[in-house]
């Protein structure tokens, strides 16, 4: 299975255009998650008309690394599951998540970015059994202080002996809001990048196992929006029209 997780803390009606980018995905998703702080964020409305999934976090004073590590301590999956982390004004091209599946075939690859211009919001595809493995070493999934972002995960993925593929080099991910990796509290995050790749090395592997050949199915999103979540099995605060 893979999903997709969008912090989307103050992302407004341009999570709508992300959204519509994710549905269009050569590789469909099994499931897509938005995250928002309240019920009263302007990207709920947004994202419930699009038939998407939202979750709110509860008391989150971390901005998206606070949403992030909320969302997926809450979300179950299975370790050979993927999870697709992508800004809020990031808009996927439709193979993205096919080449990034493809990459991830080497069983020695933690994840894999998309390439992208400055001030273009960032993504990657990341193993959950990684997540798992930093989560584990490190107490939390996304580091909450002043390095904060993609470029962390990068460094605790290598730390942790995962090989980061190469970036997928496909045109038309695209931002609207200037440098999309500054947090709203002014944060540096960095996007995850490869900091010192190798040639694949294929055959046996110390990480997790192969990736399959994904079969290509309609995503699961032919049914009625969900109800507004806290991410904490709260109560629902919120339903779609």
């Amino acid at each position: 299975m893979i999903i997709a997780v969008v912090p989307a803390l103050r992302a407004g009606a341009r999570i709508g255009r992300t959204l519509a980018a994710l549905r269009r995905q050569s590789r469909p998703l099994e499931r897509i998650v938005v995250v928002c702080d309240d019920a009263a964020d302007a990207a709920v409305a947004p994202a419930l008309d699009a038939g998407t999934e939202v979750l709110l976090t509860v008391d989150n004073a971390a901005h998206e690394a606070g949403a992030l590590n909320q969302v997926l301590d809450a979300v179950r999956m299975a370790p050979e599951d993927l999870v697709l982390v992508l800004d809020a004004d990031a808009e996927l091209p439709v193979r993205f998540l096919e080449e990034a599946v493809t990459a991830l075939r080497d069983r020695n690859v933690g994840a894999v970015p998309v390439r992208r211009a400055p001030g273009e919001g960032a993504a990657a595809v990341v193993r959950r059994q990684a997540l798992e493995e930093v989560r584990a070493t490190f107490g939390r999934y996304w580091d909450e202080g002043p390095v904060s972002g993609h470029g962390r995960l990068a460094l605790d993925l290598e730390t942790l002996g995962w090989r980061l593929g190469a970036p997928v080099a496909v045109p038309g991910l695209r931002a609207d809001d200037g440098p999309a990796d500054r947090g709203t509290d002014g944060q540096e995050a960095a996007a995850l990048e490869p900091m010192g790749l190798e040639p694949a090395v294929h055959g046996p592997a110390a990480h997790g196992t192969a990736v399959p050949a994904p079969a290509v199915e309609g995503p699961e999103h032919d049914r009625a929006p969900e109800d507004v979540h806290a991410v904490g099995a709260h109560p629902a605060v919120g339903a779609a029209a």
